[in-house]
């Protein structure tokens, strides 16, 4: 009798009660908006170039006038060629289109510039945005980063990365299913 007044209390409470996913991912924080500015290029990329164990690494971002944010990957600088082929003939876009990590929105208000995307972890993903100076209209630095939680700020880390502009085209598309 226990057991069938259990099952009956469940039956009626359960439907009532809100879904909660603790895989779920991130949602981002800011919201998408179209850039008209000129503060920054946005007909091509921005690298990071950052040196390990003497070898030169380049980290790529890709900034789009809706708002999307896309990371290119990353790449020896000797094997850069290869990856703009990669862009160019859309095995990147086709490889990157369907995954969620690496896309993000961008925000960008006078001098500052603003950026969430998702990153490559274990599921969940997690969200972390990035925010720094626009130095002229082919440089930025990222000078902090950190994830928004419940409207505060965890993770927070002092960065200093300058990102330099590279004419670039045809860049990959921003159409993706994870941003509206």
């Amino acid at each position: 009798m226990k057991t069938l007044l259990l099952v009956l209390f469940l039956s009626l409470v359960m439907p009532s009660c809100k879904k909660i996913d603790l895989f779920q991912d991130d949602e981002l924080t800011l919201s998408r908006q179209d850039y008209t500015g000129n503060q920054l290029r946005i007909d091509g990329y921005y690298y990071f170039e950052y040196i390990n164990s003497s070898i030169d690494y380049v980290s790529i971002l890709f900034l789009y006038k809706n708002g999307i944010i896309l990371s290119g990957g990353a790449s020896l600088l000797s094997e850069l060629p290869d990856l703009e082929e990669s862009y160019r003939n859309g095995t990147f876009y086709n490889h990157i289109k369907n995954i969620k990590f690496g896309w993000g929105v961008h925000q960008i208000e006078g001098s500052k510039i603003k950026f969430e995307q998702w990153y490559p972890s274990e599921k969940p993903y997690k969200t972390y945005v990035s925010e720094g100076a626009i130095l002229n209209d082919t440089t930025f630095q990222i000078t902090q980063s950190y994830r928004n939680q419940d409207g505060k700020r965890t993770e927070v880390d002092s960065k200093s990365e300058i990102y330099h502009f590279r004419e670039f085209s045809p860049k990959p598309d921003s159409t993706n299913s994870f941003i509206p």
